[in-house]
């Protein structure tokens, strides 16, 4: 086999290696985003307690420590 010949057999595959290949990672970075604001959202959410530092539960309306993080019933973070 001619050596040019092999190297455009070569390039040939890697190009269509790469155009068969390039709709999955779009799909999965745009997984990743939709993820990571999600995350960054829940995270960054806002909560104001009383000062007893007592929270009520979105999820189910009951009443938890500040420092517990999770309702007690549901375990939904507060």
């Amino acid at each position: 086999m001619d050596p040019l010949t092999f190297v455009f057999i070569v390039v040939g595959l890697v190009g269509f290696g790469l155009v068969a290949g390039a709709g999955r990672p779009r799909d999965e970075m745009r997984n990743h985003r939709r993820w990571e604001s999600g995350f960054y959202a829940e995270s960054h959410k806002e909560v104001h307690t009383d000062a007893t530092g007592v929270l009520m539960c979105r999820q189910c309306g009951a009443s938890a420590s500040e420092r517990a993080g999770r309702c007690p019933s549901c375990g939904a973070s507060l």
